[in-house]
This record gives C-alpha cells, sequence and structure tokens, in this order.
C-alpha cells in the first residue's frame, strides 16, 4: 500500500502527492527524512549530528586519512569538512597533525576522548540500525543496501 491509498484509507484530506509517491527520488527523500530524524534522536545525548558520527568513523577505520579524502569519501564540500573537523577539534576529539611531505594538509586522528565518545555512539548507532532492522523486517537487506549503492554511484 502507497502514500496516497495509506492517506485515503485512513480519510485524511490534504493535498494529492499527484503522482510522487511513485516517484523514487520523493521516496527516498521521505525515507531519509525519517532515517535521519530518528538518527538525530539517538545521537543527540553525544551531542553528534549524523555527519559527525559518519567522520568519527571514518578517522578511527582509516587513521591518518587527510581532510579532503573524508570530505570525498563521505561526499561532504571542502568548507563543510573544515567546520565539521573545527568543531570536534575543539570539543578534544579529533587531532590534525602533519602530513610529512605535505605542509598543506592534515592527517587526521581521533584522541582518547574521541575514540571514548564514538563507543557510546556506536551503540547509539546500534539502537537505530535494530529500529531500521524491524522496519525491514521480511526483507533482504543485501538487496537493498546494493540498490541505494547504485542509486548513490549515479
Amino acid at each position: 500500500m502507497g502514500l496516497g491509498e495509506r492517506r485515503h484509507e485512513a480519510g485524511q484530506e490534504g493535498p494529492s502527492l499527484g503522482g510522487l509517491e511513485t516517484q523514487v527520488g520523493f521516496l527516498l527523500r521521505l525515507a531519509q527524512v525519517a532515517v535521519f530524524k530518528d538518527l538525530i534522536a539517538e545521537l543527540k545525548p553525544y551531542d553528534l549530528r549524523p555527519t559527525d558520527f559518519s567522520v568519527l568513523v571514518v578517522i578511527e577505520a582509516t587513521p591518518g586519512l587527510k581532510q579532503q579524502e573524508i570530505g570525498e569519501a563521505l561526499r561532504i564540500q571542502r568548507p563543510n569538512v573544515v567546520t565539521i573537523l573545527d568543531q570536534l577539534q575543539a570539543r578534544g576529539l579529533v587531532l590534525r597533525g602533519a602530513v610529512p611531505g605535505d605542509r598543506r594538509s592534515y592527517a587526521l586522528t581521533l584522541t582518547p576522548e574521541g575514540r571514548a565518545l564514538l563507543i557510546k555512539a556506536r551503540a547509539a548507532h546500534a539502537r537505530h540500525d535494530r529500529k531500521l532492522s524491524g522496519v525491514l523486517a521480511g526483507l533482504d537487506k543485501t538487496v537493498l543496501i546494493d540498490a541505494l549503492e547504485r542509486i548513490a554511484a549515479i
């Protein structure tokens, strides 16, 4: 049952979505809003946004990574990466170190405080992921992830 059918069945009035309810991009946007709403709530006690969490995860997984590489990997524009890293560094979660032979770049690592916070934030993310798994029960998660990766590669 689609969005328009659910609204009609529930007796709700409102504007017709004019066919948007059958469009992949529109439904991806609605899903993204719902997923982020829940993830934002889960990460709020740690004063992290989803992007902050992603940056910390990537730095932990690849210590010494340059900030431009994080931006490329997470598709974050350069000025935004700088702002995110400035904030994480100000909180004592990330260190910017020198890159041998490249005085214009910084190698990134987590501080002990950053690692400790990330452990807690990962538990919050796991709660969020369990909620999503419940919603997706009966669907093949690998097929869904493959489809999303294909769309992301456009």
